[in-house]
């Protein structure tokens, strides 16, 4: 009887050994999987967000123009999200960088507030609306949208703003 209970006794220490061994290995293999998880999250890139940044009246910027800002606030403040000279340049800035692109008298069409501008990296359009008009110069409020062509990406925001001499 002493040996049968001996074996029994060795027998339950064994499944219950090996049991808890499986167990373990369930966890260390849970805990590598989630380790292995979060190191893969941490190391994908970051995705850019970046949204057109505002900037001071450009000083090459002298005479009739249209300038536009995110909001009224921006705008009364001469912060600006896009400047143009009226057919020469337009002005905007991303990531830092003041960003110039060429353009032709005629971009813009002043009754339906329509602008669209274009080079090899950029394609800049704008719509909206005009709010007022006083002597020489027109309110407009609409949406600029800047396509980044090498990123596939476009940039779209709400612009206030005028054109004028």
């Amino acid at each position: 009887m002493n040996s049968k209970h001996f074996l029994l006794g060795l027998l339950t220490l064994a499944i219950i050994q090996s049991c808890k061994k499986e167990f373990q290995d369930l966890s260390s293999t849970q805990s590598a999987d989630t380790t292995t998880t979060v190191s893969t999250q941490s190391r994908q890139p970051e995705v850019a967000t970046s949204a057109l940044q505002t900037f001071a009246m450009p000083v090459e910027v002298e005479g009739c123009s249209c300038y536009f800002a995110k909001s009224q606030e921006d705008y009364d403040n001469e912060q600006f999200v896009y400047v143009d000279d009226y057919g020469n340049s337009a002005y905007i800035k991303l990531e830092g960088k003041m960003i110039k692109i060429p353009m032709e008298e005629g971009d813009f069409d002043p009754s339906n507030f329509n602008k669209v501008i274009e080079d090899l990296d950029y394609k800049i359009s704008m719509t909206g609306r005009k709010t007022s008009e006083q002597d020489e110069t027109m309110m407009f409020q609409g949406e600029l949208s800047v396509y980044i062509k090498k990123e596939d990406r476009t940039i779209t925001t709400p612009v206030y703003g005028e054109c004028g001499c």
